[in-house]
């Protein structure tokens, strides 16, 4: 793809020689058929020195090839990625190996690979993709557009909404864990709810949404969950918030819109976290938070308070020595 054609669609601009682009690569490896970009400051001194053919900057740098100007790079970079290196293509069909229940309704343009399960009464949307190992139980609900990498569970009643992608090992509504002691042994609380997921949601491999107890486990629209992230029965999540690696979330508890949890962040049952929160890794949040508070530690107190927090900490021993110091000076003292 020319350099001139790439401008044109990500409406950009662009300085230099227009030439023939074939290849996406990073600063450090791009040869000269490739196009790189210039996203973080640091890596400047580098880009001055890349032998790729072009390069996405948000300003000009003082080099010799042509540079696409926009202002926000790092998208510019993901749309080139997908423009250059398209998703593959998929032949509509069930697979002779896949089990399809004949009350289920599975739209003509969708491709379902060997080994696939669809139970009773799903519906399957239009362009929909259903990869091998995959079992969709009866009455569930899978969007337009959407993908099922291989030995994706979806339980029966749960839905999945338009152009979401789940990530292989993702298990969608498995009973929430909730027990009740009898006296004698631990008595199990039905879980008769179901997931909601609506629009482009992606969920990473190995995450694990827990139907309600009675009502809705609900998953906000463009929430992005990273890989191995927990979420109990009865949790609502906001639109398009960010689940990083690790990270658990208990029964009941409601995060707002555009929250951001890192990695191993712990979060207690029936607490809410307000819109705009971002709790640092492994925060440990056990009661509620304000609209855009931004939290550390465990347990989670403000972040800027952390830091002056971690910043004593590794004073500590230091500051004991002089402690044991000065209680030696003073037991002199008392004794003269």
């Amino acid at each position: 793809m020319y350099i001139s054609e790439i401008t044109r669609l990500l409406s950009a601009s662009f300085i230099g020689k227009d030439i023939d682009i074939k290849g996406i690569s990073t600063i450090e490896e791009a040869t000269s058929s490739d196009i790189t970009f210039l996203s973080n400051p640091k890596y400047r001194d580098k880009a001055l020195h890349t032998k790729a053919g072009a390069i996405i900057v948000k300003q000009e740098l003082k080099i010799d090839i042509p540079q696409i100007i926009v202002d926000n790079v790092y998208l510019a970079f993901a749309r080139v990625v997908d423009m250059l290196c398209p998703a593959k293509r998929h032949t509509p069909g069930i697979s002779k190996d896949a089990y399809v229940h004949t009350t289920s309704k599975v739209d003509t343009s969708v491709a379902i690979y060997p080994h696939a399960y669809i139970g009773a009464g799903a519906k399957i949307g239009p362009n929909c993709i259903i990869y091998p190992g995959c079992f969709v139980g009866e009455e569930a609900a899978i969007g337009d557009n959407t993908i099922l990498y291989p030995n994706v569970v979806v339980y029966d009643g749960c839905e999945i909404g338009k152009d979401c992608i789940i990530h292989s090992g993702v298990v969608i509504g498995s009973d929430g864990f909730g027990f009740v002691w009898d006296g004698g042994r631990h008595f199990k609380v039905p879980q008769r709810g179901k997931v909601i997921i609506c629009d482009d949601v992606e969920i990473g491999s190995n995450c694990t949404i827990d139907r309600a107890a009675l009502t809705t486990t609900y998953i906000g629209s463009d929430v992005k969950m990273d890989n191995l992230v927990q979420i109990g029965h009865n949790v609502t999540i906001g639109d398009h918030t960010i689940i990083v690696a690790q990270t658990g979330i208990a029964g009941s508890a409601h995060i707002g819109k555009s929250v951001i949890l890192a990695g191993q962040v712990g979060v207690a049952g029936h607490i809410t976290i307000g819109d705009g929160c971002i709790a640092g890794a492994r925060a440990g949040i056990a009661s509620d938070l304000p609209p855009g508070k931004i939290v550390s530690g465990l347990p989670a107190i403000d972040h800027k308070l952390w830091l002056r927090a971690q910043n004593i900490y590794k004073k500590l021993p230091d500051l004991l020595k002089r402690i044991k110091a000065i209680e030696r000076r003073l037991e002199n003292l008392e004794k003269d």
